[in-house]
């Protein structure tokens, strides 16, 4: 993953404790978050066989209310928030009004709002784009981060850790769907959300309550050999599920249709900012540019930046790269233009002075059985 340190760098409040358990720190969107604790290819075979529990307390958490919130956030966001009905959630994005991507976000609905939940690298510019519609009408916009901090469950016992926590029994949840329950003694909203291709929980903590629910799920998890994974690990886990990250394989250069993220968007809805030229894109039956999966052949590993070629013909760009431990192979994310989306195309990508062989493939890359 790209770390770009912010002007001023936060950490998160669990950092002493994942020291203590072996945590390597590093710097992530201008966060010191965990990056490792034992061996990164190790937690990656952790989290597809059993379970691993992630430090996602870097996300921002924006609470939206008032009588015209609904309307107002409905008008913002590429997805239909109004269809949203309490412990229901959605995938969602801010666009400029010429369609680029500003932010992704995840959208639960509240009994009496929405809960926005953003990636660390877009929170405060989401914040700084949203608040200014509350002197529109009765919108409400609260920055709520610190009553929501995220851990995550990921993997095949996820469920079965859940079950093993949970103060109340944990229904079975949409992606993006939650209940509110008790957890080490803290009020918490319990998210299914995948990070990592397999089954996956979000928890969202208040500040105060993250030592213990941490230590909590550690504690209960154990029988069902759950085990502290870092940041690295989730990135090439993420690559492997075909999951685009905001500022390293798209950014305010990108439409919306050029993430491949289709969930998020709703082509039925009405106006919203951007909505035109997601519109034209999809008239036209194509866009110029897409996210991709490519199979890298070989030991060498490209890195992101690296150029993508059909022949002599430049197709694109390498966004994510990382050796896939569930693979066994090298594989990436990359921007490839129009015309060269086909699985089973042959490309080559140019690495520094080596010339790699590599074939696009159908995202994702890791299917679970």
């Amino acid at each position: 993953m790209v770390e770009s340190r912010g002007e001023q760098e936060k950490g998160s409040s669990l950092n002493e404790v994942l020291v203590s358990k072996g945590a390597i720190l590093s710097d992530f969107f201008g966060w010191t978050m965990a990056e490792s604790f034992i061996d990164p290819s190790k937690e990656q075979t952790a989290v597809r066989k059993e379970a691993g529990l992630i430090d996602l307390s870097y996300f921002g958490a924006i609470r939206v209310g008032g009588i015209e919130g609904a309307q107002f956030l409905h008008g913002l966001v590429t997805n239909d928030v109004k269809s949203l009905e309490k412990g229901q959630g959605m995938r969602a994005a801010f666009l400029s009004g010429h369609g680029k991507v500003k932010a992704l976000c995840r959208i639960l609905a509240l009994e009496d709002g929405f809960l926005v939940i953003n990636d660390p690298q877009t929170h405060e510019k989401v914040f700084k784009y949203v608040f200014p519609f509350s002197y529109a009408g009765d919108f409400k916009v609260d920055d709520v981060s610190d009553q929501h901090r995220c851990i995550s469950v990921q993997g095949p016992k996820s469920g079965l850790i859940m079950k093993e926590v949970c103060f109340e029994p944990v229904p079975t949840l949409a992606e993006h769907g939650w209940i509110s329950t008790i957890i080490a003694g803290h009020h918490v909203i319990v998210v299914r959300a995948s990070h990592t291709g397999e089954q996956g929980y979000d928890i969202l903590v208040p500040q105060e309550g993250l030592k213990d629910v941490w230590e909590f799920l550690l504690l209960k998890g154990e029988f069902h050999s759950i085990s502290p994974v870092g940041l690295k690990a989730m990135d090439s886990l993420r690559i492997e599920a075909g999951i685009p990250v905001y500022g390293v394989d798209v950014d305010e250069n990108n439409m919306m249709l050029e993430t491949g993220l289709s969930d998020a968007v709703s082509f039925n809805k009405g106006c919203y900012t951007g909505q035109e030229a997601v519109a034209m894109a999809t008239y036209r039956g194509h866009v110029s540019k897409r996210i991709s999966g490519i199979w890298v052949e070989g030991e060498h590993l490209p890195a992101r930046g690296d150029r993508i070629f059909k022949e002599d013909k430049d197709i694109g760009h390498i966004t994510s790269v990382t050796r896939s431990e569930a693979l066994g192979a090298i594989i990436a994310l990359g921007l490839l233009k129009y015309g060269f989306f086909d699985a089973g195309t042959q490309v080559s990508i140019r690495s520094g002075e080596a010339l790699l062989d590599a074939q696009i493939v159908d995202l994702p890359f890791y299917k679970k059985e």
